[in-house]
């Protein structure tokens, strides 16, 4: 697509959403003719009909399935920089600031940031969505996602990072466990006992694993969780013990009567960031969104 067919864009994307090349004109305030000679276009453009008729007005072809994300991405894309080069008055938005996170991250930071947000601008939604691929830099380009909320990305990266939590793990167990009395885990314990990891949605390797520490790597895994909220059960029902953020480590301990213990070996602190294609960076109301997650996360010791 050229320079000059990128308008093309809108009238696709409309066209797409409405299934009905009326509603479309409509909603552009373009004249249908309009819309039928841009819809030839890009059908000359993609070598593909995009749409056919149906009964209800147009649905779209296969490929047009396949290239509307891409589509609506890059229009929203160019909205974003005429919002952003405006004044954000968040209390008069309607906006969906769509985020990803760990699990541990949406059960115990965002509740609060939906307060907050929720208190200062109620039109704004919150679109909260798990960690389901690595692949950050795509899905923050195209406008999947707003943010994402993860430990701090290892090795080089083009997306901005800003660390919001910093904090340690706690080894969490059931209360009445067999072998393991409250304050007497060592480390001879961790490695004999078997135990629940929690891992990622995309590649099922174990959140820890690339820490450099011989006891994680030794570990003996016997179940992998694809959340803190989904391991929490597991641990309740087993001899397994598992290592748990400390702030959700007192959690556990209140809610379910986990015994919760200092891991008996060195672990280095893990930082917790906000994540952001650098294409937003000025972007007003992404500025006001990383300002309200910042505001929320600074009284807590870790995810």
């Amino acid at each position: 697509m050229k320079n000059n067919e990128l308008n093309l864009i809108p009238i696709f994307v409309a066209i797409y959403e409405e299934q009905s090349l009326s509603k479309a004109a409509t909603r552009l305030e373009i004249s249908q003719p309009a819309v039928s000679k841009a819809l030839s276009r890009l059908r000359d453009i993609y070598q593909d009909p995009l749409f056919n008729r149906s009964t209800a007005g147009v649905e779209p072809t296969g490929f047009s399935v396949d290239i509307y994300p891409a589509m609506a991405a890059a229009l929203q894309n160019y909205k974003s920089t005429l919002i952003s080069s405006r004044d954000f008055a968040a209390e008069k938005s309607n906006r969906v600031l769509s985020i990803a996170c760990l699990s541990s991250i949406s059960y115990h930071l965002m509740p609060a940031v939906f307060a907050r947000i929720h208190k200062i601008a109620p039109n704004i939604s919150l679109d909260i969505h798990p960690l389901f691929a690595e692949d950050y830099e795509s899905d923050l380009r195209l406008g999947k996602y707003d943010l994402v909320l993860d430990l701090e990305p290892q090795g080089r990266t083009t997306l901005k990072t800003e660390v919001v939590l910093r904090g340690t793990f706690k080894a969490c167990c059931r209360g009445d466990h067999p072998r393991i009395k409250p304050g007497e885990l060592t480390k001879e314990q961790f490695n004999q006992e078997e135990h629940v990891a929690i891992s990622r949605w995309h590649n099922r390797r174990h959140i820890l694993t690339d820490l450099g520490v011989t006891e994680l790597e030794n570990r003996k895994v016997i179940y992998s969780a694809p959340g803190l909220l989904e391991a929490i059960p597991v641990i309740a029902i087993s001899d397994c013990i598992s290592l748990v953020p400390s702030i959700m480590a007192q959690e556990c301990e209140r809610l379910y009567g986990f015994q919760v213990h200092d891991v008996p070996f060195e672990i280095s602190a893990q930082n917790v960031c906000s994540i952001w294609h650098p294409s937003r960076n000025h972007d007003a109301a992404h500025l006001w969104l990383r300002a309200q997650i910042r505001s929320c996360a600074k009284d807590l010791e870790f995810i």
